[in-house]
């Protein structure tokens, strides 16, 4: 997003928009593991953004915030590189192995990841869209009294 984008909108559909981008690699790499559960070798994928856009976000409400009070010491990091972060760190994993020594995947645990993530990804929307509304109130209505 650029700075006018950024100004307009704030920093909540910053994060926004790049929480349903993640949403959207994770529910890719979810089907992925679904359509490959039967593949020998397949090696289980997912994605572990949640702890990055902590990161990002800052400290919760009512929290202290840390201060920088040297200039080496490191800042912190900003929602761009969370996002890049966590596409980078694809964990690995597997469910166990069979008697060939292949991966299981636990086609009940994918399916449940795949509907979290759903009902995530569709509540962000939600939260966006009330955004916008907000915005455009403020553009139609704000103007009379």
């Amino acid at each position: 997003m650029n700075n006018m984008t950024t100004s307009l909108f704030g920093r909540t559909v910053q994060v926004m928009s790049k929480a349903l981008n993640l949403r959207l690699s994770k529910h890719g790499m979810i089907s992925s593991n679904l359509a490959n559960m039967d593949v020998p070798g397949y090696r289980l994928k997912d994605l572990k953004f949640e702890k990055a856009m902590q990161e990002a976000l800052g400290p919760a409400e009512g929290a202290m915030e840390p201060s920088r009070t040297h200039a080496t010491h490191l800042p912190r990091r900003g929602i761009d590189e969370a996002e890049a972060a966590a596409r980078r760190n694809v964990v690995y994993s597997e469910y166990g192995r069979d008697e060939k020594n292949h991966d299981l995947i636990d086609i009940d645990q994918e399916m449940n990841k795949l509907a979290k993530n759903h009902l995530v990804y569709n509540a962000t929307v939600q939260m966006l869209a009330k955004e916008l509304e907000v915005l455009k109130y403020a553009i139609t209505e704000g103007g009379r009294s």
